[in-house]
């Protein structure tokens, strides 16, 4: 089979229709970067030629290209057996076919289940998950043969159909003319017949048996023993009766003296509540009464409810006056202190005197002239110094003034509000409204011990529940003297309490046995006949039995054989992928692996270590080394099991972990392997673009 075309639209990064076309041999397809679509094309691909269009699968549908509406189609062409095809397959229209475009007469297949066998009469690969076990290649797939994220179903079923492939290639024994014969399905059958859950094996045959058969002998024993101590159970039934009947007689007595000692109790627990509750109203009375008088004495304040706001306004008006006092006094302070720094007069009339006699001398000498100028200077200080002072106390002065003024206006303030309030002097109203304050909080104290005694109730219901508590107390005393005869103390009722229990125990005790045995003997008289019935079905199943026995050990031969020879064929087709796989991994590593083992059952891996010359797991190889093994077994797998009908290998960048060396041959490995089957290898390396035909991805559109 060779790709020769692939069109791909809405498909993961491939949003806009794309064609890829194919040559036969190796095809080198690069992209730029990982978001060019070869991973994209690659899996379009694998849909067109497995995937049902008609699904509702959330991982097919999620493959659709983001932020399209249209799910995704895909169309590819291909040449097989001298015919040319195109096969469509398109989620949109849920629809698919394929046809022979070349000069055939073939008609167009549109049934997905045709159109699968027809894929898998090509390829040689019956299914997806086959195809990507062998053929395919994915990133993620590398280190492995069986993909893993299968279901437990699908991995037996895969293993088991490569396996099945290897023994039809390698060994006739399974064929049966033309027909292939898959004889772990006939294993299978075999042993879900043998062993299946229905009435038609053996196993559930057997299983029926000697449920049956067991559950007859412990009836028969049971119905023997029955007859036996028919007698001596009578007997003992008897006995019983008698026992129930003595205690039915001492224990209603006992019970209604215990009773009344009850009723003695709650009665007293009731007193002691009355008392308890006649305490607290008691104690609620009188802090109503103290309550009432409270609002009695506040209803001489009732000028101060609702006039916090004026008492904080005279309140403030109050400081406010005390610190203007302060300051005015402060200012008279600094007034006396200025008038004591006011210059002398005698300096002024010294002055005076100087110039005076400095003018006279001047008449005798000019060196009067020296009064005259030091009386100016005296003048001269006295008048700068007494400036000085006399601006200060105008500016203190009219401070004082301004402060008086304040004063004033504050006082007036005061004394209105005051008087709103009926009151001429402040402490008069200071003291009333403290004396106001102390009783509001007092009341709502005590109102809070009543709520605290009464709840959410009101007084007057409070009130009417407990009126009558006399009453009540008067009749549960009377109710108690009616009792007290009956009364037991604490001790001598603890010690009547266990002899009751005791009673009522052993009574249900022996009511318990007594039905028991009246049961059985019920059951024993009416089935005693059925003895011989039981000894006949116990011979008829015995024989049944041998039957069933012989009849499951001829499955089990017939199995045992089967089992032989499957051992046998994997055997000789483990060996046959061993030495293909060989071949490939000793090109690939120069000859440094060349020993290896195939595990027959999970087509794990073991190579001769060339460190220790010991077989060891390749998982426990490094990540490139195992990435080689595998790829190889896969290209063995490929040539042993695919029946010639070599088909495409589609190969997603398996290489990335490998050494240049061994990419080296790797890529000249393939280029012969190309000769028999296309290739199609996937990568952003263009190292790989001397070894085959390059087809460039420069757009995910």
């Amino acid at each position: 089979m060779i790709l020769t075309s692939a069109t791909v639209k809405g498909f993961r990064a491939i949003s806009h229709e794309k064609t890829v076309d194919f040559s036969s041999g190796l095809n080198i397809i690069r992209g730029d970067d990982n978001e060019a679509g070869k991973s994209s094309l690659r899996m379009a691909i694998t849909m067109a030629l497995y995937q049902d269009p008609n699904t509702s699968r959330d991982d097919v549908l999620a493959l659709t290209s983001w932020g399209r509406a249209d799910p995704w189609e895909v169309s590819i062409e291909f040449q097989a057996e001298s015919k040319t095809y195109r096969l469509r397959k398109s989620l949109k229209d849920k629809a698919c076919e394929l046809v022979c475009i070349s000069e055939c007469s073939d008609p167009p297949v549109t049934k997905n289940s045709a159109i699968k066998s027809k894929i898998a009469e090509l390829t040689g690969c019956p299914s997806e998950i086959f195809f990507e076990s062998t053929a395919c290649i994915g990133q993620d797939q590398v280190i492995t043969i069986i993909p893993t994220d299968l279901t437990r179903s699908q991995n037996l079923k895969t293993k088991g159909d490569i396996t099945r492939r290897l023994q039809s290639t390698l060994s006739g024994s399974i064929l049966s003319g033309s027909k292939e014969v898959n004889i772990p399905s006939i294993i299978s059958r075999l042993d879900e017949k043998a062993n299946r859950k229905d009435a038609k094996g053996p196993y559930m045959h057997l299983q029926r048996i000697d449920a049956r058969l067991k559950s007859l002998q412990t009836e028969k024993s049971n119905l023997e023993m029955q007859v036996v101590t028919l007698t001596e159970k009578r007997m003992e039934l008897d006995r019983l009766k008698e026992k129930v009947n003595y205690i039915s007689r001492d224990l209603p007595p006992k019970q209604e003296l215990f009773e009344k000692n009850k009723s003695i109790s709650e009665i007293e627990k009731d007193i002691e509540r009355i008392k308890s509750q006649y305490t607290s109203f008691s104690r609620a009375r009188d802090l109503r009464s103290t309550l009432d008088n409270l609002d009695r004495e506040l209803g001489r304040f009732s000028v101060f409810i609702k006039a916090e706001q004026k008492i904080a306004q005279i309140k403030s008006a109050q400081t406010e006056l005390l610190d203007l006092e302060k300051h005015l006094s402060a200012l008279h302070k600094d007034m006396n202190i200025l008038e004591a720094q006011r210059p002398s007069n005698r300096l002024l009339i010294s002055g005076l005197v100087l110039i005076a006699a400095g003018l006279v001398g001047l008449i005798e000498s000019v060196y009067f002239g020296a009064l005259v100028a030091l009386g100016l200077l005296f003048l001269a200080y006295w008048l700068a110094s007494y400036t000085a002072c006399r601006k200060n106390e105008r500016s203190i002065t009219d401070k004082i003034m301004e402060l008086d003024e304040q004063a004033l206006a504050k006082g007036q303030a005061q004394k209105n509000l005051l008087g709103s309030l009926g009151f001429e002097e402040y402490s008069q109203c200071l003291r009333q409204y403290e004396e106001y304050l102390s009783k509001r909080d007092d009341r709502q104290q005590i109102s809070d011990q009543i709520k605290g005694i009464i709840g959410e109730k009101s007084w007057a219901q409070y009130r009417q529940e407990n009126a009558e508590l006399d009453v009540q107390m008067s009749s549960k005393l009377k109710e108690l003297g009616r009792l007290e005869s009956f009364k037991y103390e604490p001790l001598e009722l603890q010690r009547l309490e266990l002899e009751i229990i005791d009673l009522k125990g052993r009574l249900e005790s022996l009511e318990k046995e007594k039905g028991a045995l009246e049961k059985f003997l019920e059951y024993t008289s009416t089935d005693t006949d059925n003895l011989a019935n039981i000894e006949d079905e116990l011979i008829f199943l015995e024989q049944e039995r041998a039957y069933w026995e012989r009849k499951n050990r001829v499955f089990n031969l017939v199995r045992e054989v089967l089992e032989d020879a499957h051992r046998n064929t994997l055997s000789k087709a483990s060996v046959a992928l061993r030495d293909e796989l060989s071949k490939y991994i000793s090109v690939i590593t120069g000859g440094r692996y060349t020993e290896v083992e195939i595990d027959e059952n999970d087509l794990s891996i073991r190579t001769r270590s060339p460190e220790n010359n010991e077989m060891v797991d390749v998982q426990e190889l490094s990540r490139a080394t195992k990435d080689q093994f595998y790829i190889c077994a896969r290209f063995a797998l490929v040539k042993l099991i695919t029946e010639g009908k070599k088909p495409p290998l589609l190969l997603d960048d398996p290489f990335v972990n490998f050494h240049p060396t061994r990419l080296q041959k790797m890529m000249i490995m393939l280029k012969e392997l190309a000769k028999e089957n296309q290739i199609l290898l996937f990568t952003l390396n263009d190292a790989y673009d001397d070894f085959g035909n390059v087809i460039l991805l420069n757009s995910p559109h």
